[in-house]
């Protein structure tokens, strides 16, 4: 070929053309991508984007203190560049020097310069404020669920039009990465990592560690929090001392980029030598599956990641199968519990033992709703209850509730109860699960987290205090009883009557009584000669004494059409079990 030829078919070529490192567009207005590439040398790229800024038009509702409004505060468009290895961000949109348009779209288009590397390109486009579906629904972003093709977007860039522009393409000498590239640089990344603790949509996951010498632990987790409450947030425990040693809350987190909800915990902490375990729960909405706002600038680590970035230090930490009630050591174990229920277990303890009890509940400021306690069956008395005041926040919806602590226990005989109310138990959650959903309930064991068989027995009632002997008795009595049972006294006999029963305003309306053998009263429950019972104000008992001459007697009980042994209407008494009329024959002294 003529050479003169050669030269004109270079000049018409011209220069070789520049690689594309990553290019986004055509993006829907709810819809975040990622692209990924490698610089195997520092140099410049080149970078043409299109975001857009918060909606200018949109007045303030709240005081400046407490003002999160997402749709005046965070930009529904944005693009940024992390590096993959250290999962800084080198570039953002919404920090740079952006060209503003009168419509609200920002531009930029420039060079910016890069070390070697792997870099994610992000693209967040999230300018839909509402969504119907065929006109006939509205919801906001917190309520939007899929419903394919039937969707119809609103919102001011989308209304307009204005989000087809949206998109970010990136040139320069390099090549987009593969998936050994990009697995290798997240492996430099998480090469420290000791934990990482990311679990599904609405669920918890949780990671247990062992450090045997001090050790500097880096923290890192990325999750949706408010002024007002947590809903994808993490927490480390010291199991050893049942400490929560960190948590993740609104106010010990930074933003995290994207939308205001998203939090970012980075910080440091010195563990000493022990066993830990490190939790992080999710809601059921705003995670990397399917975001309903702008995610964070760091999605991929949504969630939490503990780090040892000393490799000395790091041989040192060790994972362990972490359970809160350890199988096949447990006193008593209700748990699973439903809606509706009431449980109770009994056991005998032959020795003074600490006693650990991990019960998961449901409550509030001012009640709780489904709770554990434990009394004392010789005394009739709750000797401990779940409050809102002794428990933690379990995970999950806030009034998760968890105690998660240790009794000192007496030998005696003891009963274990648990009562829900009529939603929001296990398996028929209406809000987010706890933490630990399976336990849902109440277990105790021993606190070495070791049962010796020998330590505890089966349950006893002792009849009364001093090993009384029981003369006669009427218990678990129901709505509507008239129960009756007779009983005979060889001789004058000093009587401890137990009695618990409803009762209000000066009158009973679940009360007991004895008659002699000619049918007349010669002794009554009456109102003010009775003790509250525990749990509601209406619960009511009398425990004390009664001198009988010999004689035959019948012993009644009789109760109204409501709140009655497992089928209380408010709180049960502190022995359900005794609800309704016991003699005893006293022990000699």
């Amino acid at each position: 070929m003529p050479l003169v030829l050669l030269l004109l078919l270079a000049q018409t070529q011209g220069p070789p053309a520049t690689p594309i490192l990553a290019d986004i567009h055509d993006l829907t207005p709810r819809e975040h991508q990622v692209s990924v590439f490698v610089l195997t040398a520092a140099q410049d790229v080149q970078i043409a984007a299109v975001g857009a800024e918060p909606w200018p038009d949109r007045p303030r509702q709240r005081d400046h203190e407490h003002w999160q409004d997402d749709e005046q505060t965070t930009w529904p468009a944005a693009a940024w560049i992390l590096d993959a290895r250290t999962r800084a961000v080198v570039w953002d949109l919404r920090s740079a020097d952006t060209r503003r348009e009168s419509n609200g779209l920002r531009r930029f288009s420039g060079s910016v310069h890069l070390p070697s590397g792997t870099y994610e390109a992000h693209y967040a486009s999230y300018p839909a404020s509402s969504i119907s579906f065929n006109g006939d629904l509205k919801l906001n972003l917190n309520d939007i669920i899929r419903l394919g093709r039937r969707a119809k977007y609103g919102g001011p860039y989308v209304e307009t039009g204005l989000y087809k522009e949206f998109g970010l393409k990136i040139t320069g000498p390099g090549r987009v990465a593969s998936q050994e590239d990009f697995a290798a640089a997240r492996s430099a990344y998480t090469a420290s990592a000791i934990a990482t603790v990311v679990p599904a949509r609405n669920s918890t996951a949780r990671k247990g560690f062992e450090i045997t010498r001090p050790t500097r632990v880096e923290v890192y987790a990325i999750g949706e929090l408010s002024l007002d409450d947590e809903f994808d947030y993490g927490w480390i425990m010291n199991v050893d001392t049942q400490q929560r040693i960190w948590s993740m809350t609104y106010a010990t987190t930074d933003p995290a980029g994207g939308a205001a909800k998203n939090r970012m915990a980075h910080e440091t902490l010195e563990l000493k030598p022990g066993h830990y375990v490190a939790y992080f729960v999710c809601d059921d909405s705003h995670s990397p599956d399917d975001w309903n706002n702008v995610p964070a600038t760091d999605p991929e680590f949504w969630g939490l990641t503990l780090r040892v970035a000393d490799p000395t230090a790091r041989a040192s930490v060790k994972t362990f199968e972490y359970e809160p009630v350890p199988q096949g050591q447990t006193i008593v174990s209700l748990i699973g519990i439903h809606d509706d229920e009431m449980r109770s277990a009994g056991f005998a303890l032959r020795r003074p033992m600490d006693v650990h009890i991990y019960a998961i509940g449901e409550g509030f400021t001012d009640r709780m709703a489904d709770y554990a306690w434990i009394v004392d069956e010789e005394q009739h008395k709750r000797i401990w209850s779940m409050s809102y005041a002794n428990t933690e926040h379990a995970g999950g919806a806030r009034k998760n509730r968890v105690f998660d602590g240790t009794i000192h226990l007496a030998p005696g005989n003891y009963l274990v109860y648990y009562k829900s109310d009529d939603s929001h138990s296990y398996n028929n959650w209406n809000g987010a699960p706890p933490a630990e959903e399976r336990y849902w309930g109440v277990s105790l064991f021993p606190a070495s987290r070791r049962l010796n068989p020998a330590d505890v027995g089966p349950f006893m009632r002792t009849r009364g205090a001093g090993n009384d002997a029981t003369v006669a008795q009427l218990t678990h009595m129901g709505d509507e009883e008239d129960a009756r049972t007779t009983f005979q006294l060889p001789q004058q006999t000093r009587l401890r009557v137990l009695v618990i029963g409803e009762g209000r305003d000066g009158e009973m309306f679940d009360y007991g009584w004895i008659e002699d053998a000619a049918g007349k009263t010669v002794w009554e429950m009456k109102y003010d000669q009775t003790d509250p019972a525990g749990g509601s104000e209406k619960n009511r008992m009398f425990d004390g004494v009664v001198t009988l001459p010999a004689g035959t007697y019948a012993l009644r009980y009789r109760s109204d059409g409501s709140h009655s042994y497992r089928d209380w209407n408010a709180d049960p008494p502190d022995d359900p079990e005794s609800w309704g009329i016991s003699v005893f024959r006293m022990a000699r002294p």
